[in-house]
């Protein structure tokens, strides 16, 4: 008994496969498995199953798999090349329109038909509950003891991904490996790296301008007590021509890559599909596929409650943010002015930072779910557009509050007592951006450390030199997770309102948020490599909200700024003295005007989608599964 034990457990620890069939006859017919061959990785239990495991991989061998075990627990399994390209072109992949890590995708279609309950096993995580849904077995996987899965690296192109050295590529400058990464990680991280890079390149500018205005401002505030100067309407009208400049050139390099990066194949049929979602079946007569969809009128109605219930969380922020201000009021009060508006500014940005992402945050991703939209990229342009929503007005509605009324609200004093409103908005915005980016900066560091440390922990521990990752099962097995991309996302959208919609009372925001830019991009390419699992490959229709929110941030910045030059500074009266009340009042209802034609131009073409948006657009509305 024991000796068969013994035979046994070394039946399970031998590498299965190398080349060949399960007969030992060649793989003619198949082909061969390459360095960049996807690879899946298997995990089993340890429990003792007599070689039940075994017959189960050797059968999965003579299905045509190449399968490599380096230890009871973990199994690598790949196709050959031959079979994914065949299976790739039966499904109509062909050309530059080849979807973006087709090969992963065949190769999970794949293990779906050899054994139908792998389908449901190897399911993406909802994108709300982070979760896959729990599905039975066959007997055969159950007596076998799988119990997970995960994408295994492949070392030769994820070190072609990952940085070569610290901060390479400082200046944003290249996108060398994008088409790479769309290939390797899927088009989701692709349409994300291609806006951070986007943004690295055009932050330069803004960051030395900002850093040469910041540094006139302070000496300005030394010769006469103000921040006010007459640079103000030169800075602030700069930045807002710059950002409809990026605007452009952003909507360009948008229109280029979604026709590069256009996905019109559909491998297995699930590919973007919300697996949270409570989809209903029916069966197309005609061709007998089984169809998921969700009635569109249920979806409306569904859109529609959350839109009021919206008012609730908007109303928490509303009142957080009036409520800072009668703080304000009160410490502005007591302390000096310079003192008293960055204590007060600092409390603002906790307030905000607790009320914004701590509770309504969280809650958006509730109502998202509610809606139940069937695929994930509407699930994640849902709540990526209530959290611009809540962000936006929580960071706003101070600024245009001080510049625009300053009344007192439960105390008799005005938030804003300082010798001129400019300096009001100088020190409330610079101390919530600052005390808010350093916030920020303390958790996304911590979060790094802690999940690095872990990865250079296990590297150490399987004997890796230096703590450096080597790509083998069992290190990668013990990484963590990979989440996703749009905390970072919604982070880089917060620097952009104060970057061109505040830039001129916060000068540092686009020198911070170049840095922080530069910063991410590196920790991103390197974490995605040599820190997380493997990701699955995501497809996007589109670069989804945050890319497009930067259309509704240009158009704030060019309604916000126009009053603030025309009202909150006196630099008009030294550029132009003889200009009364009543012209300002014109001039800015005239400029008014002209902002409001161009929010209409920019929502009638982001309405009016070209016929391959059309046609993803219904895709959306029905998800096929054959």
């Amino acid at each position: 008994r024991g000796g068969a034990m013994s035979s046994t457990v070394t039946e399970e620890r031998q590498s299965l496969l190398n080349s060949g069939r399960a007969d030992g006859s060649a793989a003619a017919g198949y082909g061969t498995v390459s360095q960049t061959s996807p690879r899946l990785c298997l995990v089993f239990n340890d429990s003792y199953l007599g070689g039940k495991r075994a017959e189960w991989l050797a059968r999965l061998k003579a299905f045509g798999f190449e399968i490599e075990q380096t230890s009871p627990n973990y199994v690598a399994i790949a196709a050959p090349d031959q079979m994914i390209q065949t299976v790739a072109a039966q499904k109509g992949s062909h050309g530059q329109h080849t979807m973006p890590a087709t090969r992963e995708r065949v190769l999970h279609l794949l293990l779906s038909e050899f054994d139908p309950t792998l389908a449901g096993f190897l399911e993406v995580p909802g994108p709300f509950s982070k979760r896959t849904k729990k599905v039975r077995l066959s007997p055969e996987l159950e007596e076998a003891g799988l119990v997970g899965w995960f994408w295994l690296h492949n070392q030769e192109t994820a070190t072609a991904i990952a940085p070569r050295y610290a901060w390479s590529g400082f200046f944003g400058l290249s996108r060398q490996p994008l088409s790479l990464v769309r290939d390797y990680f899927g088009s989701e991280i692709a349409w994300y790296l291609l806006q951070m890079n986007f943004v690295a390149r055009w932050m330069a500018i803004p960051a030395i301008a900002g850093g040469a205005y910041t540094y006139f401002m302070g000496l300005t505030y030394l010769q006469t007590g103000s921040f006010d100067n007459q640079f103000f309407p030169i800075f602030s009208g700069g930045l807002a021509l710059y950002g409809l400049a990026m605007l452009f050139f952003w909507t360009r390099l948008k229109a280029r890559y979604e026709t590069k990066w256009h996905e019109d194949v559909r491998i297995s049929g699930r590919e973007d599909l919300n697996t949270d979602a409570d989809l209903e079946e029916r069966v197309d007569a005609e061709t007998g596929e089984v169809l998921l969809h969700y009635p569109e009128w249920k979806h409306r109605l569904r859109l529609l409650a959350t839109l009021c219930i919206m008012a609730l969380p908007l109303a928490l922020v509303i009142g957080t943010g009036l409520g800072a201000l009668d703080v304000r009021a009160r410490i502005m009060a007591m302390e000096p002015p310079l003192y008293g508006g960055i204590l007060s500014g600092a409390v603002t940005a906790v307030l905000l930072f607790v009320v914004v992402r701590v509770v309504c945050f969280p809650w958006g991703a509730v109502l998202t779910h509610f809606e139940n939209h069937a695929t994930r990229s509407g699930y994640q342009y849902g709540v990526a557009s209530k959290q611009f929503a809540l962000e936006t007005v929580a960071h706003l509605l101070p600024i245009l509050y001080l510049a625009l009324l300053n009344y007192p609200l439960l105390s008799r004093f005005a938030p804003a007592n300082e010798p001129s409103i400019i300096d009001a908005l100088t020190v409330q915005a610079s101390a919530v951006f600052l005390a808010w980016w350093l916030c920020a900066a303390a958790v996304s560091s911590a979060k790094a450390w802690r999940w690095q440390t872990r990865a250079q922990g296990i590297a150490e521990e399987l004997g890796a030199e230096g703590g450096r990752p080597d790509f083998n099962h069992r290190e990668q097995a013990g990484r963590p997770r990979f989440g996703d991309v749009h905390e970072s996302a919604a982070w880089l959208s917060l620097q952009l309102l104060y970057t061109l919609v505040l830039g001129a009372c916060c000068p540092l925001a686009p020198v911070l948020t170049y840095l922080w830019v530069m910063q991410r991009l590196h920790w991103d390419k390197a974490s995605l490599v040599f820190v997380f699992q493997r990701p699955h490959p995501q497809p996007a229709p589109s670069p989804g909200f945050w890319p497009d929110s930067l259309q509704l941030l240009v158009l704030l910045a060019l309604a916000v700024q126009i009053p603030l030059i025309l009202f909150c500074t006196r630099a008009v009266e030294w550029w132009a003295p003889g200009v009364t009340l009543e012209e300002r009042w014109g001039l800015l209802g005239a400029l008014e005007v002209c902002v409001a034609a161009l929010a209409t131009y920019l929502l009638a073409r982001t309405l009016r989608p070209s016929d391959a948006s059309a046609e993803r657009a219904r895709e959306h509305e029905k998800v096929v599964m054959v």
